[in-house]
């Protein structure tokens, strides 16, 4: 990743985190991963 696709990640952080909670991108994370999990050990 260069320096001004790096920088415009950083930069639209708040904006994102407005979009998808923490948990919510923790989730899609996994589940884009296939990695299996149970929601009661998820924060």
């Amino acid at each position: 990743m260069g320096f001004n696709k790096q920088h415009q990640y950083v930069k639209n952080q708040e904006a994102h985190h407005k979009a998808l909670t923490f948990r919510e991108e923790y989730i899609k994370l996994l589940k884009a991963h296939e990695i299996e999990f149970d929601e009661k050990y998820l924060l």
